[in-house]
């Protein structure tokens, strides 16, 4: 178990201006927070009530990464542990992971984003995280089906997924896109066997919308399919980060 006030600091810049997010705060330093400070604490556990500080409450789903192999795969839905077994046995499927696949992920991100008519992912939103994203691919016949991206800490001991995304959109063989989601399972599978390897702690799902938005009911049924823990997690933001990020978002 980690113990102590952990968690991963990021600065970055905005028209000139810098602003500091920490990520998993095991603890609330608030003696050292300055009110007047653009600074934002990101998926902390902890339940803090301060007068200079905006909270938003929101749920996650996590897996226990300390729990034998075994046990976290027994943890899966029937059909989740059948798919990933199938994975195994495509014909043509590799995968491939790293921490400097950006320019691959913006790429695909941008085509996913097209065609589904989503709003594009910034260099810079992605510049941002540093060293501190771990990118996992997969590939049928050596063309690029599926991508994860995965926030990582070594002093928190978490990782967390911040986008997944396939080529669902462009496919209309249904045996090709049964594959594509064992694939997008498989991957999942195989992140969390990689950072339990490194002695990781917490599997986070990034979020979890618990029946706010029924659009999203299908994503949330994928995340708890996997058998992880609901829990409440809290951002807060210094006045002066929220307002200034605001007018920044509106204006890029």
């Amino acid at each position: 178990m980690r113990s102590g006030c952990k968690m991963l600091s990021i600065a970055y810049k905005i028209k000139g201006l810098t602003f500091c997010e920490m990520w998993f705060a095991s603890e609330m330093p608030l003696e050292s927070v300055s009110i007047l400070g653009l600074n934002g604490y990101r998926d902390s556990r902890m339940d803090v009530n301060n007068l200079f500080l905006l909270k938003e409450e929101k749920y996650t789903l996590v897996n226990d990464l300390r729990m034998e192999k075994e046990v976290i795969f027994s943890l899966f839905k029937s059909n989740v542990r059948n798919e990933i077994r199938k994975c195994k046995k495509i014909k043509g499927f590799t995968y491939h992971f790293d921490q400097s696949s950006k320019e691959q992920f913006l790429q695909f991100y941008t085509q996913f984003s097209n065609a589904k008519n989503l709003a594009p992912i910034s260099k810079r939103s992605i510049d941002k995280y540093g060293e501190n994203l771990f990118y996992i691919s997969g590939y049928l016949d050596g063309i690029l089906t599926n991508m994860q991206v995965y926030i990582v800490d070594q002093e928190s001991g978490v990782v967390r997924l911040l986008h997944s995304i396939s080529i669902l959109y462009d496919v209309d063989d249904t045996s090709v896109r049964a594959k594509i989601g064992w694939i997008n399972r498989y991957l999942h599978w195989q992140t969390m066997m990689h950072f339990k390897r490194l002695s990781f702690e917490t599997f986070d799902w990034g979020g979890y919308n618990n029946g706010v938005d029924a659009g999203l009911a299908g994503i949330d049924k994928f995340k708890a399919s996997f058998g992880g823990d609901k829990i409440k997690l809290f951002d807060y933001y210094t006045y002066p980060y929220f307002v200034i990020k605001k007018i920044q978002e509106r204006r890029l």
